[in-house]
């Protein structure tokens, strides 16, 4: 199977998809008319977000049995004409999770601490040690809730 890779990624993935016997050409430079040009000669393509999978560019894909999306959503892909087309769709919706919940959980803790204002205070030669005290979190419970793999 030829694969047309659109994003960088981690070389690991081109390194695991060879050992598996596709072939991969990458292309992250020409547009997307370009590749619609030559779509037909490839049986899957992975993309992150450099540009929409319409219907127009399915269309042209004649021989596309996957598109695999490194990232979390498909929102750049047409998901119902594909799959009306028999199109497999792969994405990796639990890849940023831990990173989400941690970024917020940072985000907490710097409006609870007053970080952004207390930096651009002292950044100004200004210290109001008690005006930028913070609250701890001792004795607290906190939570994140989300919907779906990230929260």
């Amino acid at each position: 199977m030829k694969v047309l890779h659109l994003d960088t990624n981690h070389q690991l993935l081109i390194s695991q998809l060879n050992d598996l016997g596709f072939v991969n050409d990458e292309d992250y430079t020409s547009s997307k008319d370009a590749i619609e040009k030559k779509i037909q000669n490839y049986d899957g393509i992975i993309i992150r977000s450099r540009f929409s999978i319409d219907k127009t560019f399915l269309d042209a894909a004649t021989n596309l049995k996957f598109i695999g999306r490194v990232g979390a959503g498909l929102e750049n892909i047409d998901c119902d004409y594909a799959t009306k087309k028999g199109i497999t769709l792969i994405a990796a919706p639990e890849g940023n999770r831990n990173a989400v919940g941690e970024h917020a959980l940072g985000m907490l803790l710097s409006l609870f601490n007053k970080l952004n204002k207390a930096d651009r205070e002292v950044r100004n030669g200004l210290w109001q040690r008690e005006a930028n005290r913070g609250v701890e979190l001792d004795g607290k419970t906190i939570g994140l809730i989300g919907y779906g793999n990230m929260g």
